[in-house]
């Protein structure tokens, strides 16, 4: 009987610290994701370390890591939940829907410096607080007032 942490102990280079990333050494998908392969099916291997520690996955449900790194595993880098809070989770992600709707808000009161001034707020760049107001990106962001039907549904 193998003891604790020997079955994956090859299979992950460890950090120093705790807190450092556990870099897969094995298999990795062409997303740069670590490919595992459990009873006779490939699996991401955070999935997989996910659900030998803390049991399955609730349908509907992903494991994401909140590092950057793609084959990072450590459990203290994963989190559990929808797809929309992995997207935010993102460390590409910069704006939500209600950052871009304020953006373009404050484009009627404009002044010299004003793409500037938002872009440090928001950690963009100046071009970008110009692209949506240009409309050349973030062409959809609405408020998210729930299902498409629900403003019909209240109309009657």
């Amino acid at each position: 009987m193998p003891s604790p942490g020997q079955t994956i102990k090859p299979l992950v280079r460890l950090g120093r610290s705790p807190d450092d990333c556990w870099t897969w050494l094995s298999h990795i998908a062409a997303t740069g994701h670590a490919k595992k392969t459990w009873h006779g099916r490939d699996v991401h291997a955070h999935r997989w370390l996910w659900e030998l520690l803390f049991g399955p996955i609730p349908a509907g449900a992903v494991v994401y890591s909140t590092c950057d790194s793609k084959s990072c595993i450590n459990p203290h880098h994963l989190a559990c939940g929808l797809q929309a809070e992995a997207n935010r989770a993102s460390i590409n992600t910069k704006l939500l829907p209600a950052d871009v709707i304020d953006i373009r808000n404050a484009k009627a009161t404009a002044g010299q410096h004003t793409a500037a001034h938002l872009a440090d707020r928001y950690g963009v760049t100046a071009g970008v607080i110009r692209e949506i107001w240009a409309g050349t990106t973030w062409k959809r962001a609405r408020r998210n007032y729930g299902p498409r039907g629900a403003a019909k549904a209240r109309a009657q």
